[in-house]
């Protein structure tokens, strides 16, 4: 837009063709104001980020016509690194398929800006494809390393997302993931309405013989048979200590009484010389799940319920929520 101002304000330049010179640096107030104009609408609607294409062939239109005014009106080209700008842009903040795409508009803005500067310009005509290889490698390595350096902060950012919703331990969710995964699973074909609380039985007596190790090993255990016998639309997510959470979508409450007896089986067979058992509490839910976020509380309240009923009823059983 600065250019803009300035052919408006100097309209009889020294270069060959200042009439054009001084209607494309116009054309470059235009588009500017436009691609900007766009630009706050894009992020204060994400809806619009269908029109990244057209924001960025808006800037690469500006930046053209700017370069283009600047040679036709002065017969220079100082302003040919604000392509820099729109590669910089494209490469940190568009869709990683429109950064290679600027890449290419920009490699061809620059030959062409170039190829007219020697024409028009002062430049010698003869080196004009040398000048455009210096003016381009820059510019192009520059969107390069912006890109790359995104990619791996991006990266880095999903990993840590994967980590804070991760059990370390066992590799299963959290308590966090119980709750954020809940909701967005009621969507699918299948909807979750069975949950299970299991919690190790004389876990402690594990760790005082055997060391935290020992008790590790236990923990992984559990979680091993847990994906064993769970579906794999199921939710397994270790709720804290040696407590565990299986959310299924199994809605007989005896049918998935059995699953949870088959699976203390085959846990105790697995760990018998060290004496630990499964405790489990069963709710199963009937209600409509159009808002799973006040269900889940209320299964993990009658779950909870019905595992400390086990507990007290002599442990290494499951009990069936009220």
């Amino acid at each position: 837009m600065g250019l803009a101002v300035l052919g408006l304000s100097l309209p009889d330049g020294p270069g060959a063709r200042p009439t054009l010179g001084q209607a494309l640096l116009v054309g470059n107030g235009i588009c500017s104001l436009i691609a900007l104009t766009l630009l706050l609408t894009v992020r204060r609607w994400p809806p619009l980020k269908r029109f990244d294409l057209t924001l960025l062939l808006l800037a690469q239109a500006a930046t053209l016509g700017g370069v283009l005014g600047e040679t036709f009106l002065f017969g220079t080209q100082y302003s040919i690194m604000t392509q820099l700008w729109v590669t910089v842009f494209a490469a940190g903040f568009l869709p990683r398929r429109l950064v290679w795409t600027q890449q290419g508009l920009g490699l061809a803005s620059i030959t062409l800006m170039v190829w007219l500067r020697a024409q028009y310009g002062a430049a010698p005509p003869r080196l004009w494809g040398v000048d455009a290889l210096v003016t381009a490698l820059p510019v192009v390595l520059t969107g390069v390393a912006v890109a790359y350096f995104r990619g791996e902060a991006e990266r880095e950012a999903r990993a840590l997302e994967v980590a804070g919703r991760t059990d370390p331990l066992t590799g299963l969710g959290n308590r966090r993931a119980l709750f954020e995964t809940f909701g967005a699973q009621q969507s699918g074909a299948q909807r979750l309405t069975g949950l299970v609380m299991l919690d190790l039985d004389h876990f402690k007596g594990v760790n005082d013989r055997y060391g935290h190790a020992g008790g590790d090993r236990v923990i992984r255990v559990l979680a091993d048979v847990l994906r064993e016998h769970a579906a794999p639309q199921d939710l397994l997510t270790r709720h804290g200590g040696e407590e565990f959470v299986w959310v299924t979508g199994i809605s007989d409450a005896q049918a998935l009484l059995g699953r949870v007896d088959a699976l203390r089986m085959s846990f105790a067979h697995r760990v018998e010389v060290l004496g630990v058992t499964v405790s489990a509490g069963v709710a199963v839910t009937s209600l409509p799940l159009d808002d799973p976020a006040s269900v889940l509380p209320e299964l993990l309240r009658r779950a909870d319920a019905a595992l400390y009923q086990a507990k007290a009823a002599g442990r290494n059983q499951a009990r069936l929520a009220s």
